[in-house]
């Protein structure tokens, strides 16, 4: 009877001791991938994005999801640039939205960027989950993706205070860059003659480089046709704009004027569709596309810059990375970012039209965007990083006299991708 216990117990040990080395085996199966965004700040777009990106480690709890949060694009590409020197590329690296840059192409051309497109041939759902923008523009001549958005950027255009131009007399909405002027100067003698503290238009150096893009693009297809006459020409009629404005300092952005905005001192804010949920609802804004020389419609839609997912050699950390992007463009994800951040989603099923009076901002700038006759690239899309740090480096010196027109489209041709 003591035998028979005896080798009870001994099972019962055996057993628990195999079980506990099950779980131990189970533990190291579980991968650590590392992933690298700049949804670090406090806007509430920010904080719902890392509530996404969490939320896929809860439903995939063999998968270890390390987060390095940074506050802004900037900051994310010297931290990217310093993890690849020591050897630590990121499985990972959410771009949001930044154009064609030193680093992906480093990555790309030192074989270090994982090809998205054998997973593509593999997963039909998967391949139907990405923008055919994406696929046109990122898909390269060898037929390899090493980049996919979880977001399309629709832009082009600005938002208005509607009571403003009502009290200042415009009917119309301008389709020309003569009647765009026209408008901004009848808000200006408006403002005047009420002693209004408005100004017609403040726009950032990024809103000017929108403008030129309009300006040149108008009739042109690529930056190889437009001269430096061309561009000079631009320069001159962004000046007669600029007129309009006042340059406050160096440091001026997009989130000056978006403050101006929903202050009510600017009639006009130059920014994307993605600018909606960052206007007051006090204020009474609406969508309009930039003007253009001949009138047509033209407006921005492209895929930027998305996720790179990093070629680490290791199966398991690539699978997994993988997995991620599929979460990231699935319906389910797809609707949350659109309803949390009114970013407009990159897969293609998720129809916009059940959010035309729910997101009613959001719906009639994405329409308006997406029906316009012409469609060109963003300027991440067009200029390289050089050109366009350039240019919102020096576009206001220019507009003050302060650099020769001639000496800005000189540089920017010599910084080429």
């Amino acid at each position: 009877m003591k035998n028979k216990v005896k080798k009870l117990l001994l099972l019962m040990w055996i057993l628990l001791i195999c079980f506990m080395l099950s779980g131990c085996e189970k533990e190291k199966k579980k991968v650590t991938i590392t992933v690298i965004h700049s949804w670090g700040g406090t806007e509430a777009d920010h904080v719902a994005m890392r509530q996404i990106y969490e939320q896929f480690q809860n439903e995939n709890p063999d998968i270890n999801l390390r987060l390095i949060s940074m506050p802004t694009r900037n900051e994310t590409l010297r931290k990217v640039e310093d993890m690849i020197m020591v050897g630590d590329t990121p499985d990972i690296i959410a771009f949001s939205g930044m154009g064609e840059n030193s680093i992906y192409n480093f990555m790309v051309e030192n074989n270090m960027a994982l090809d998205i497109q054998p997973y593509l041939e593999e997963d039909s759902e998967f391949d139907r989950d990405i923008s055919k923008t994406n696929k046109k523009y990122w898909t390269t001549k060898a037929g390899n993706l090493y980049t996919v958005v979880d977001v399309l950027s629709l832009s082009g255009g600005y938002w208005y205070n509607e009571e403003i131009l009502e009290k200042a007399g415009v009917r119309q909405l301008p389709g020309t860059w003569n009647e765009f002027i026209a408008m901004c100067d009848r808000i200006n003698e408006w403002a005047k003659k009420e002693s209004a503290e408005v100004k017609p238009l403040r726009p950032s150096a990024e809103g000017y480089l929108y403008f030129m893009d309009h300006m040149l693009f108008s009739e042109k297809d690529s930056i190889s046709e437009i001269s430096d006459e061309d561009f000079v020409d631009t320069l001159k009629k962004m000046e007669s704009i600029y007129h309009f404005s006042t340059f406050e300092n160096t440091s001026y952005s997009y989130r000056d004027e978006t403050r101006l905005f929903n202050e009510g001192r600017l009639a006009i804010y130059v920014n994307g569709v993605w600018g909606a949920p960052m206007i007051s609802e006090k204020i009474h804004a609406k969508y309009a596309l930039l003007p253009t020389k001949d009138g047509i419609s033209m407006s921005c839609e492209s895929a930027s810059l998305g996720y790179v997912l990093g070629k680490s050699g290791s199966k398991e950390r690539e699978d997994a990375s993988v997995r991620f992007l599929k979460y990231i463009l699935s319906e389910k994800v797809q609707i949350q970012i659109l309803e949390r951040t009114e970013q407009f989603p990159a897969n293609p099923n998720i129809s916009l039209e059940k959010y035309k009076n729910e997101k009613n901002r959001m719906y009639q700038a994405a329409t308006l965007v997406l029906d316009a006759e012409r469609k060109i690239e963003i300027p991440d899309n067009v200029w390289s990083a050089s050109q366009k740090e350039y240019f919102t480096d020096n576009i206001f010196k220019v507009l003050t006299n302060e650099m020769d027109k001639q000496e800005l489209v000189d540089n920017i041709d010599k910084r080429i991708r």
